[in-house]
């Protein structure tokens, strides 16, 4: 079958009671269905993450410097908003805005004029004495801030995702405790284009898994996953591969000394589960060392 579309795994790592029996052993035997909704999962539990009660990490003033320098700003603002305190995002007087509206004694707006306000609205420039100006480098000064305060946020949930100080594990360091037995590549055969790998893994719990990768080719019927003896007198089949990659169990019972190669056939849809003897593309085994 085709890959779980997205939007259910997205409902899956929710918790939500939706899916197939059918999506749902795709996804536990489909890399990459696998992959895609633990990280949904992952995405899930940072979004849900409780951070009241956290303290924000501060950072150190060579941020800010660093900010400084970026931005350009003046030496009156080279001193680190963070060293006194919290930062305020107050200011002694508020900014004037860039169009002060007529109100005309009834409440309602003097009318604007060929899109302009008239002559009785004035503009910052045109204010009196008594109106202070915006300072633009105040709010410059509060925008890298905030810049400031985004990363110290950033560097808290890393701590609360990884409280031990170690980077929070990625699906490719979880996979890191399978352990590789033997793997191939495999090659296109007779007038078939197809190639891609074959890998064999040991997962912590001693079951081993057949992983392969092979680039899609045009076939007649259907693509048959098979591992069997060198001079191929001896054929099990392990499956059905559905798209480019496929995960298959190998029972107990193969020994990959006796059962080295692997093999994906086409399959004709005429119910014989033999080998049809059209190979699509095959590969050795070579146990690592």
């Amino acid at each position: 079958m085709e890959h779980v579309d997205p939007d259910l795994l997205s409902l899956m790592a929710l918790g939500e009671p939706v899916g197939t029996a059918t999506e749902a052993g795709h996804v536990a035997g489909c890399v990459t269905c696998s992959e895609t909704l633990r990280g949904f999962q992952h995405a899930v539990r940072i979004a849900t993450l409780d951070l009241s009660g956290i303290e924000l990490e501060e950072p150190g003033s060579q941020n800010w410097t660093a900010i400084h320098d970026a931005l350009g700003l003046p030496s009156a603002l080279a001193a680190d908003p963070l060293a006194s305190g919290p930062l305020s995002l107050r200011t002694d007087h508020p900014a004037t805005p860039l169009v002060t509206p007529h109100i005309r004694p009834d409440g309602d707006e003097a009318p604007l004029k060929n899109g302009n306000q008239t002559a009785a609205a004035k503009t910052p420039e045109e204010a009196g004495p008594g109106t202070r100006r915006a300072r633009p480098w105040t709010w410059i000064a509060v925008a890298a801030a905030g810049m400031v305060l985004g990363s110290a946020a950033g560097w808290t949930a890393a701590g609360v995702l990884a409280p031990t100080g170690a980077p929070a594990p990625s699906s490719t360091q979880t996979a890191s405790s399978d352990v590789v037995l033997a793997q191939t590549s495999l090659t296109a055969l007779s007038t078939h284009t197809g190639s891609g790998e074959a890998q064999v893994k040991q997962l912590p719990d001693g079951t081993r898994q057949l992983m392969i990768r092979l680039a899609n080719d045009h076939v007649d019927g259907f693509r048959g996953v098979w591992v069997g003896s060198t001079d191929l007198t001896r054929m099990v089949s392990l499956g059905v591969l559905d798209n480019e990659s496929g995960v298959f169990a190998l029972p107990d019972g193969i020994d990959l000394a006796q059962y080295p190669v692997v093999d994906i056939s086409d399959q004709p849809y005429n119910g014989d589960p033999a080998h049809s003897d059209d190979s699509i593309a095959r590969g050795t085994l070579n146990p690592e060392k």
